[in-house]
């Protein structure tokens, strides 16, 4: 004689969809701030010896992250010549400039950045967005003003989320 069991799944801390999502990552001591971003870059040599690089080196390369909460706990670093704390991060949808014709609620389309090196612009940093690169997939989720550019571009603001 067979039997069915039918197991029931357990009840998650957090909430993502129905699963609990906590991530946590390591950062200097200096850094550890509620609010402060970052871009990830990548392990780097320093890190190979590291017995916590696993926790340190779990987010997307390139992805900007915003620090949630800082926790008590902290580890040697040598990367960092210092402590490195253990904080919780989320991802931090960065601003970006978009062609006004491709400024659409939802959609999402492979980044190009603006070609212009003027740094005095007061669009500069929208133009050239920290934790998004050429060719990036963006999903847009908000489309901002429209945006006054000195090489006569039909731009808008956007804040945009990483779509991979």
């Amino acid at each position: 004689m067979s039997r069915t069991v039918t197991l029931k799944p357990r009840r998650a801390i957090g909430w993502d969809g129905a699963s609990a999502v906590v991530e946590i990552t390591l950062v200097g001591e200096r850094q550890a701030q509620v609010g402060h971003e970052f871009v990830y870059r990548g392990p780097q040599p320093e890190c190979r010896p590291c017995k916590v690089r696993a926790a340190c080196l779990n987010q997307v390369l390139g992805h900007r992250y915003r620090i949630k909460k800082v926790r008590d706990v902290t580890h040697p670093c040598l990367l960092n010549e210092e402590r490195a704390r253990v904080v919780e991060v989320e991802l931090a949808p960065p601003e970006a400039s978009l062609p006004s014709r491709a400024a659409i609620e939802g959609a999402v389309l492979s980044y190009e950045k603006i070609v212009c090196s003027n740094a005095a612009c007061p669009n500069f940093r929208l133009c050239h967005p920290i934790g998004i690169e050429a060719g990036m997939r963006v999903r847009v989720q908000d489309v901002g003003a429209e945006l006054e550019c000195p090489l006569g571009y039909s731009l808008v603001s956007a804040t945009v989320a990483y779509d991979d």
